[in-house]
């Protein structure tokens, strides 16, 4: 009733000798960098409105040139 069945394979993921620990610290430190680049590019998707603002100023200026 402890749910021992469901923290095992975290047990068998940990480093059994020395080596494999650093082979983890490497694999870790690929996954931040491959993390930090993905919120990166959400950021710039979601938070980033440039673009949008320059589109809609462009179709505003183009559809107030065409009232003339």
């Amino acid at each position: 009733m402890s749910g021992g069945g469901t923290e095992t394979p975290v047990g068998c993921e940990a480093a059994p000798g020395g080596g494999s620990k650093k082979r983890d610290s490497l694999g870790t430190a690929g996954s931040a960098h491959l993390i930090i680049k993905d919120l990166g590019e959400i950021h710039s998707r979601l938070l980033d409105h440039r673009p949008v603002i320059q589109g809609e100023t462009r179709y505003f200026v183009k559809e107030f040139e065409n009232e003339d």
